[in-house]
């Protein structure tokens, strides 16, 4: 009996030992698992990206969520805590959150991972920046659990819709680039047929008696040639490439001047006040160009006020501008921050859609029946030619506002201009090299007229060679800058090898000071934009020829 006890004792000791290790190890396993959990946790709560476990019904219980979740989602564990509670929590606009939790909750349902992904969520607060997120939902079927998990992407975005703004706007300038290409050879092609029509109607009018009936019949062409040639000039000035003779400018004491011509421009029924701040500094441009703007933006206002009673405020002040507010204006990218003189017309008309403001710069697009489209178009290339940015406000039934900026000016620039000399005679021998044998005859017969002899060439080929076989004879040559065979350009070149003091004028259909710029520090004795006057001629000439003696 006792050897039984003994062995029973033995036998509960060995188990109560194998108990006590048993329980260590489980200790031990738990610690190990409380160790492994808290790890786990430490990792969630540190990723930069937000992760909770919550129920996949409609209610989404949570049972986790991580700092960064909240954060994401502009929310408090609070705010989350009661069931039903997420889409309140996360969406305040009502319409968007039916319209995201019908979404969300149709993906999940479908099953498919696919469609279990969003991209750039919009979370809005009231008076705060909206901010975007992308989220993902992995569902755990065994648990009847979802894994969501969501990341800011509001940087991303920003930088994709500045990167869009970015394309749009160089599409935009590359479409007025083109246009403003288009534009430009219409008009050197038309100015070189009014050349012909006005010069040959100019020419008659001399060789007629001043009693003549035919002369009233002359000067109507002379006047239509004229209209004509202006309308070329807006399609050449859209280039911003053309001014014309610089002056400082005072907008305030401009607009003063014009005040009774604005007001006989606009409709009966529109109101013009004016807004002009004292002590502007001056600019510096041509005083008929930004007239020509002024009187443009002032017309549209009428016509966008129409037969309704409006009213039209010109304004002049100061503005600085940083790189900021430049990027947001019309050529602003082109030009630097600092302080600009500006001038601002706005009215109370019609307004404009999205799709109408950004197209109003280019040329021949007009909302008016008998509108040219050249208006504004031309005001851009001003303000461009000016270094000036010009930005525009404007909403359907509630109004539009231009603001045109001019830089500022400190330093004194000369407005004095060459006077034009009258009855001018010239003497010497002229080379006139024109592809169009019409134009070229034209010009010989006002060269003659002026008194000079005259020989010709039709293209810079030809010129050179004649030059190289006469070059003592020659004094002044007048050329045309577009030609076959060897253009002005090239022809000028080669002349100047043969002989560096070389007078030459070279004549186009272009803007002059896009050839003068092109031109410049090369000792091109002068340029000369087709159409061209009698009188445009002699000045030209008389800058750099003697003239006969009395």
């Amino acid at each position: 009996m006792k050897e039984n006890d003994t062995t029973l004792v033995e036998e509960l000791a060995r188990v109560n030992e194998q108990l006590r290790t048993n329980i260590a190890k489980l200790e031990r396993s738990g610690e190990a698992l409380r160790e492994s959990e808290a790890f786990v946790l430490a990792v969630m709560e540190n990723l930069p990206i937000g992760i909770a476990v919550n129920s996949v019904d409609p209610a989404v219980n949570f049972s986790y969520m991580n700092d960064n979740f909240l954060k994401c989602y502009r929310t408090t564990r609070s705010a989350l805590a009661d069931p039903n509670s997420f889409w309140e929590a996360v969406y305040e606009d009502p319409e968007f959150r039916e319209e995201i939790k019908r979404r969300v909750l149709d993906d999940c349902a479908s099953g498919d991972p696919k469609r279990m992904r969003w991209n750039g969520v919009p979370i809005t607060r009231k008076g705060e920046e909206t901010t975007y997120v992308s989220a993902m939902n992995t569902p755990i079927p065994s648990k009847g659990l979802m894994v969501s998990t969501v990341w800011d992407v509001t940087a991303h975005m920003r930088a994709e819709e500045e990167q869009r703004k970015l394309d749009r706007k160089v599409q935009h300038a590359q479409r007025l680039e083109s246009l403003g290409m288009l534009a430009g050879g219409i008009a050197h092609d038309f100015n070189n047929i009014l050349m012909a029509v006005l010069g040959h109607a100019e020419l008659a009018m001399v060789k007629l008696s001043p009693l003549s009936p035919a002369r009233g019949a002359l000067a109507e062409i002379v006047t239509a040639a004229h209209h004509a040639a202006d309308l070329c000039r807006q399609m050449l000035t859209y280039s911003g490439r053309t001014s014309g003779p610089v002056a400082r400018i005072g907008l305030r004491e401009l607009v003063e001047e014009m005040a009774h011509l604005l007001k006989t421009a606009i409709s009966k029924k529109a109101i013009l006040n004016l807004n002009l701040d004292h002590d502007l500094l001056p600019i510096q441009g041509d005083p008929s160009q930004i007239r020509q703007i002024l009187m443009n933006l002032i017309i549209n206002a009428s016509e966008s006020i129409g037969d309704r009673s409006g009213v039209i405020t010109v304004s002049a002040g100061a503005t600085r501008c940083d790189r900021e507010y430049l990027e947001s204006t019309e050529l602003g990218d082109a030009i630097p921050p600092g302080l600009y003189m500006h001038l601002e017309v706005a009215d109370t008309g019609c307004g404009m859609d999205a799709r109408t403001k950004e197209r109003i710069f280019e040329p021949f697009f007009s909302t008016k029946f008998a509108g040219r489209g050249l208006g504004l178009a031309a005001a851009l290339g001003i303000v461009r030619a000016h270094k000036g940015a010009l930005k525009v406000y404007s909403e359907p039934g509630r109004g539009t506002t231009f603001k045109i900026l001019f830089p500022a000016l400190e330093e004194k620039v000369s407005d004095e201009k060459p006077s034009a000399p009258t009855e001018w005679r010239g003497k010497g021998t002229v080379l006139l090299v024109d592809d169009e044998q019409s134009l070229c005859a034209l010009g010989a017969r006002m060269l003659e007229h002026l008194g000079f002899h005259v020989l010709t060439a039709s293209d810079g080929r030809e010129a050179v060679d004649l030059y190289r076989k006469r070059p003592g004879e020659i004094d002044l040559v007048l050329m045309d800058l577009t030609m076959p065979h060897m253009d002005g350009g090239e022809a000028f070149g080669e002349l100047r090898r043969i002989n560096p003091d070389i007078r030459v004028i070279l004549s186009s259909g272009y803007s002059r000071d896009d050839v003068a710029g092109r031109f410049a520090g090369k000792n091109l004795a002068g340029v000369l934009q087709k159409p061209y006057t009698i009188a445009k001629l002699t000045e030209a000439l008389s800058a750099v020829m003697p003239g006969r003696e009395a």
